[in-house]
């Protein structure tokens, strides 16, 4: 009987230590977005010799995963029950990528993340946000960027508010002055000779037609459009918005909106925000969740409609 606990007992030290020491974490790190999306970064070393390594999850269902190597290449993966399974060659380096809004929530103006993690993790929050609660004391804090020790960890914080008459979107200081979105409207080539207009006075009087039912079809379309009448003025709007739980620039977004005659494209609000197509689809997914916009397509675009 001794010598099968003895065999029982050098059976386990020999194999747990390999299972358990699948690979060593390098870093855990969260960049926390005003809107309440998390973007999870975890990177981790495999031991020599392994070829698929288990990593837990901080969120049963990420979205937008990518799992790749020290050279950026992609790593075949697949989860399950909060677990991602990496499978591998020759990597020493495995970083896995992903987004998620279950670790954050909300109540009033008080925003919390929460999770928790075996290993220390870095935490970037927003720049204007103010930390009114820790459940642990940080091991390291630089302005809004903590690094918080493992077990559970829980934030409170408070995104200050700022003036819909704050300067633009500051991500990008190359779009310029015109925010409007709507080009110069250009003026059509005359002709100059008098012998070649006797010539081409039938095509241009088909081509004027063509052209002048073109504007007339545009005009009523814009008409219908844009020209919508909004069931409160501007200011009232405004101090609507500034009441809500909105940061500036999603002010800015659905006041430009207004401007617009209450819709517009997601291209156009894009570009004059200079932002990146995701940051958008957030903003506009958060929004329209809180009731604020309609979002819907329209001849091959995504279109945005406020909703009063």
């Amino acid at each position: 009987m001794l010598k099968k606990v003895l065999a029982a007992f050098l059976f386990l030290s020999l194999f747990l230590p390999f299972s358990a020491a699948q690979y060593t974490v390098e870093f855990n790190e969260l960049v926390v977005y005003p809107d309440g999306y998390v973007k999870v970064v975890q990177a981790v070393r495999p031991a020599e010799y392994t070829v698929a390594v288990s990593i837990p999850l901080l969120d049963e269902s990420p979205q937008g995963v990518m799992v790749v190597d020290e050279a950026g290449s992609p790593i075949p993966y697949e989860i399950a029950n909060s677990t991602l399974t990496a499978y591998f060659e020759n990597a020493s380096l495995i970083k896995i990528i992903y987004y998620t809004s279950a670790l954050t929530s909300k109540e009033g103006p008080v925003w919390k993340i929460k999770f928790t993690s075996n290993v220390p993790v870095r935490i970037h929050l927003p720049d204007n946000a103010v930390v009114v609660k820790l459940n642990e004391v940080p091991l390291q804090v630089d302005k809004n960027h903590l690094v918080m020790p493992p077990r559970n960890v829980s934030i409170s914080y408070v995104i200050e508010k700022f003036s819909a008459n704050d300067p633009a979107y500051s991500g990008d200081s190359s779009s310029g002055g015109n925010l409007s979105g709507v080009p110069p409207e250009a003026s059509p080539n005359k002709g100059s000779g008098v012998n070649w207009l006797i010539y081409l006075l039938p095509a241009l009087g088909l081509a004027s037609l063509g052209a002048g039912y073109s504007v007339l079809k545009r005009k009523g379309e814009k008409s219908k459009d844009e020209k919508v009448a909004l069931p409160m003025t501007r200011e009232e709007y405004r101090r609507k918005l500034e009441e809500s739980d909105l940061n500036s620039d999603e002010i800015r977004v659905l006041l430009y909106i207004y401007d617009r005659g209450g819709r517009t494209t997601q291209a156009e609000v894009k570009k004059m925000l200079n932002i990146p197509k995701t940051t958008a689809w957030r903003m506009f997914k958060r929004l329209e969740e809180m009731g604020f916009v309609r979002v819907y397509k329209k001849r091959r675009e995504n279109w945005v409609e406020l909703v009063f």
